[in-house]
């Protein structure tokens, strides 16, 4: 961006300058479009090589490829008014990199956490609101019931530690420091954009003919779209208050076996699949949420539907492998 586009979007009205981590990712990116189409300027820092027409198509206003330290936020804010927020998007999303890789899973979560919490506190006099994406994964196994915000942290895996650790920083900032923050435990996000986990794994395995797939197919989760997702980060960065508040994202329960056999009709075929049985390490059974509070406490409801979502991100794949 040329210095003088750059002095345009500093000095133009908005409603406020919020700060992405992991800007790059595929929950960062839509959270940066949802805010910009929300009136504010958007500064994205994080992992990833964009160039300007992609990064700006995005919603964000500057970019910078960086890890998240107190250095890299100082840099990407230079010039802007002070911001009004920071969401945290940061992380690999991801409970078998977190075995691979525990030690980037631990700097992508849980350092870029604490850099920003200390961020907050020593820049912006903690006028700045902190939203951490963290994730269903702090639960653990609750056995066959949902899970409330106030029900018991039992993280079954590094990446759901990692997690539960970078909770654990919001409370001490908090408690010690008075840096207000939002919590958001997100369940199984998905949509257009997603190149990971089941969905996409899924549908390049049925272009392939294959068929036979990890699991049970039992397993039960809790499926949010994207865009609500961004909209209840949105919601949840607004909220006013002191200390910290938690709010779970989920939107609609299906098993493993009835999402994929939904995605299959949808491309096009009717092949039974097949199972092997196996458990997922560090995936419990079921991951639910009661979404009461989150909907009561942000006026948030979810807006679009499983059945939706799933068509227009198998429409989004037959797209994308034509070309």
């Amino acid at each position: 961006m040329s210095d003088s586009a750059m002095n345009l979007v500093k000095n133009k009205k908005n409603d406020g300058v919020v700060i992405v981590l992991g800007a790059a990712g595929f929950i960062g990116r839509h959270v940066c479009k949802k805010l910009s189409s929300k009136g504010l300027v958007v500064l994205g820092l994080g992992n990833g090589d964009w160039n300007a027409s992609e990064w700006s198509g995005w919603g964000i206003s500057s970019w910078l490829k960086s890890e998240i330290e107190i250095a890299s936020l100082d840099a990407v804010s230079a010039g802007f008014e002070e911001p009004i927020g920071i969401i945290n998007c940061a992380g690999n999303s991801s409970v078998y990199k977190s075995y691979e890789f525990p030690f980037v899973d631990f700097q992508r979560t849980t350092s870029s956490t604490n850099a920003a919490l200390e961020w907050i506190r020593t820049r912006t006099n903690n006028k700045a609101k902190f939203v951490l994406v963290s994730s269903a994964a702090v639960y653990g196994n609750v056995g066959n019931q949902d899970a409330f915000e106030s029900s018991q942290c039992d993280a079954v895996s590094p990446y759901g530690v990692n997690k539960q650790a970078a909770e654990m920083l919001c409370e001490s900032y908090s408690k010690f420091f008075g840096v207000s923050t939002s919590v958001v435990r997100l369940f199984s996000v998905y949509g257009i954009g997603l190149k990971k986990q089941l969905l996409w794994d899924a549908m390049n395995k049925f272009k392939r003919k294959e068929y036979i797939f990890y699991g049970t197919g039992n397993e039960i989760r809790d499926w949010i779209h994207v865009d609500d997702a961004s909209e209840l980060l949105y919601k949840a960065m607004m909220q006013k208050g002191i200390g910290v508040d938690y709010y779970n994202g989920g939107a609609e329960k299906k098993m493993v076996k009835e999402v994929l056999g939904i995605l299959l009709s949808m491309y096009g075929e009717s092949i039974e699949l097949i199972f092997t049985g196996e458990e997922h390490k560090g995936n419990p059974s079921r991951l639910t949420a009661n979404c009461e509070r989150t909907k009561s406490i942000l006026d948030w409801t979810p807006t679009i539907s499983l059945n939706d979502g799933l068509k227009n991100y198998v429409e989004w794949f037959k797209m994308l492998t034509i070309n």
